[in-house]
C-alpha cells in the first residue's frame, strides 16, 4: 500500500521554505525586491495573510528585509545566516486574530449579562490609562491585555479568563511582535481604543448582541490594520521610489517556469493547510499584472 507523507507544517512555514529555496537558487537575487504579496499569493494559491506571515518569518530569520513604503528585499549574504537559523514555530498571527474574534465576541456578550459595577469601573479606568499612554506616544499593549482579561473575568468563568490571557500572550510572540512593529502607530492605537470604548458601552448597557458585534468589529478592524499593504504607510516620496524600484519579473509571467529553474521548487507547488486557497480567476476588465497598492 502506497502512502504519502502529510505535511503538517503551518501554511506560512511551507511558503517561507519555498521562498527560501528560490532565494538560495538565485531566482530571487540579493538586494532584489520580491514580488508583491498579491503575486506570491496567486502563484502559491494561498491567502495574502499567509504570504505576509511567511515574509515576517523570513524577516525574523534575517533572510529578507521589509521596508515600509517600498517592499520586501532579499538580504545580502553577509547579513544572512540561515544555516544557523531555526524556523519560527508559532501560531500564525492572522489565525490568532480569527480565533480571538470567535471566542472573545461571545465573551463580550456573556460579560454584558454578568458584569459587576466593579468590572465596569476597572474597564473604564483601563481605557483612560490606554488613552493617556497613547497620547504620550507610549505603547499601551499591557493595558490592552488587561482590558480583555478583565472582560473575560466578568463572565465568571475562570477557564475563559485563562484562555483569553493565553491567547493574548501568544500575541507577544516574535512573529506577531514583528508584524505589529510595522503597523502599530499612534493613529492605529487611537482607533483601537475607540473600538474598546464601544465594547465597554455595550457591556455597560447590558446589551449582549451589541457587545458581541462590537468585539467582532474590533477584531475585524485589527485584522485589517495588519493586512494593509506595505505601501499604505509610505510617504508620497517613498511610494514613488517603490514604484520605480526594480522587480524580479515584469508581469510575473515567468513564474510558471521558476519550478524548472529552481530544481523543481515551483511557486505553484501545492500547499496544505487552512491558509491554502484555490486560484482565483481574473475578473473582467482587470488588466493582468496590475499590482497591489
Amino acid at each position: 500500500m502506497m502512502t504519502q507523507t502529510i505535511d503538517t507544517r503551518r501554511v506560512y512555514q511551507q511558503i517561507a521554505d519555498q521562498v527560501l529555496q528560490l532565494i538560495d537558487s538565485g531566482e530571487f537575487a540579493v538586494n532584489s525586491r520580491l514580488p508583491s504579496e498579491r503575486d506570491l499569493a496567486e502563484q502559491f494559491k494561498v491567502s495574502r495573510p499567509s504570504v505576509r506571515e511567511a515574509l515576517i518569518a523570513l524577516e525574523v530569520m534575517g533572510l529578507v528585509q521589509i521596508k515600509m513604503g517600498s517592499g520586501v528585499y532579499v538580504c545580502k549574504p553577509a547579513s544572512r545566516s540561515q544555516q544557523n537559523q531555526k524556523p519560527v514555530l508559532e501560531f500564525a498571527p492572522f489565525e490568532l486574530i480569527q480565533a480571538r474574534s470567535l471566542i472573545e465576541s461571545e465573551i463580550a456578550a456573556q460579560a454584558a449579562q454578568s458584569r459587576s459595577d466593579e468590572h465596569l469601573q476597572e474597564l473604564g479606568q483601563l481605557l483612560k490609562d490606554m488613552s493617556q499612554q497613547s497620547a504620550q506616544r507610549q505603547n499601551p499593549l499591557a493595558l490592552d491585555r488587561e482590558f480583555h482579561a478583565v472582560l473575560a473575568r466578568a463572565t465568571g468563568n475562570q477557564v475563559l479568563a485563562s484562555l483569553v490571557e493565553q491567547l493574548f500572550d501568544a500575541r507577544m510572540g516574535v512573529l506577531f511582535s514583528r508584524l505589529a512593529n510595522h503597523f502599530d502607530t499612534q493613529a492605529a492605537w487611537g482607533q483601537a481604543i475607540k473600538e474598546h470604548r464601544a465594547v465597554l458601552r455595550a457591556v455597560k448597557a447590558q446589551d449582549p448582541e451589541r457587545a458581541r458585534l462590537a468585539m467582532r468589529h474590533h477584531m475585524a478592524r485589527a485584522y485589517k490594520r495588519f493586512s494593509v499593504s506595505w505601501l499604505k504607510n509610505a510617504t508620497p516620496d517613498q511610494a514613488q521610489i517603490a514604484k520605480r524600484a526594480p522587480r524580479l519579473t515584469s508581469g510575473y509571467a515567468a513564474a510558471a517556469t521558476l519550478g524548472a529553474k529552481a530544481g523543481g521548487h515551483a511557486l505553484s507547488q501545492p500547499l496544505s493547510g487552512a491558509g491554502a486557497t484555490k486560484p482565483k480567476r481574473v475578473a473582467k476588465g482587470v488588466k493582468p499584472g496590475k499590482r497591489e497598492e
